[in-house]
């Protein structure tokens, strides 16, 4: 009988998990403290989706097997924020309708003293009752958050709930660590967002950590080309120098042009080409901190046919 009462337990816990999949979505209102100077200390066995929920205490619901924390905020002020597509309309956080909340990914870090730290990317999106983010030219707005591990557990470090819009669809790309110094790690993301159909261009963008906020510290233009059966683009990237802290940059970018892409090379390769119809190519392009931006410095064509 027991195990009959057990088991029937677990199936309704189970049910109940999947129904969340077809229900409509609501929000829950959150206090403005949220998005200011935080305090939160995450106990035991580091768990990403937990954490998120301890930063954004809204409603959770569970689409696509991914928790989805909706949540609105009516005495928080709402400020404006850079989305890269340059839809200054909405953009807006927290939004007026209210915020629907996902992570994106976790990166794990130990630094030069054996100190053991992660970082969280996570997304917002404008609520939706169905939890659907369909506007293809508003990005979603990232936000991060860095955990350091202490004897009591992991304490949140930095915290910036709005970084900026980023991706197409409410949907910002997943953060790539890349080391730019000593104990030094930036984040960058590959933009990339068009008209249906057509090839698309992406865009670098590199998300560093500076005095207390993860803010963008550099964009690279054109990194990379996709939907394209006239050939697509491909890149490299790394920190070269003896810099600590912010080294310069190398982008090597390489792949097959048309008359469409010119344009979107640098000039250097365009007098190369000039009258080509078609090739091939690779160059160089470096990026050099000046204390505040990273500065794009004039390319190296390696082949240009």
């Amino acid at each position: 009988m027991k195990n009959c009462f057990l088991s029937l337990l677990f199936l309704l816990l189970t049910f109940n998990v999947f129904a969340q999949e077809d229900v409509e979505m609501t929000t829950k209102p959150v206090k403005d403290t949220i998005l200011g100077n935080r305090t939160l200390l995450y106990a035991g066995t580091f768990n990403a989706e937990k954490a998120l929920v301890q930063l954004f205490p809204g409603k959770i619901f569970r689409k696509d097997k991914k928790i989805v924390i909706n949540w609105t905020c009516p005495s928080c002020k709402a400020v404006p924020y850079v989305d890269e597509n340059g839809d200054p309309e909405n953009a807006i956080f927290p939004f007026k309708e209210g915020v629907a909340t996902r992570l994106i990914n976790e990166m794990d870090f130990t630094d030069a003293n054996g100190t053991a730290y992660k970082v969280i990317s996570f997304n917002h999106s404008p609520f939706d009752a169905d939890g659907l983010q369909m506007v293809r030219f508003q990005g979603g707005v990232l936000g991060m958050a860095k955990f350091i591990l202490t004897d009591n557990g992991w304490k949140l470090r930095m915290f910036t709930p709005a970084i900026g819009g980023y991706g197409s669809f409410s949907q910002a790309p997943t953060p790539k660590p890349v080391q730019i110094g000593d104990d030094q790690w930036a984040f960058l993301l590959e933009h990339i967002n068009g008209g249906a159909g057509g090839a698309y261009y992406a865009i670098g963008y590199l998300i560093a950590g500076i005095y207390g906020t993860y803010k963008k510290v550099m964009a690279a233009p054109y990194i990379r080309k996709v939907n394209d059966p006239e050939g697509e683009w491909s890149y490299t990237v790394e920190a070269t120098g003896d810099k600590k802290q912010f080294r310069d940059l190398v982008f090597n970018v390489s792949g097959n042009y048309t008359e469409e892409d010119k344009e979107y090379l640098p000039e250097e390769l365009q007098a190369l080409i000039k009258g080509k119809k078609k090739g091939s190519f690779s160059f160089q392009q470096k990026y050099v901190h000046n204390g505040r931006y990273y500065v794009q410095q004039k390319a190296v064509v390696l082949k240009a046919k």
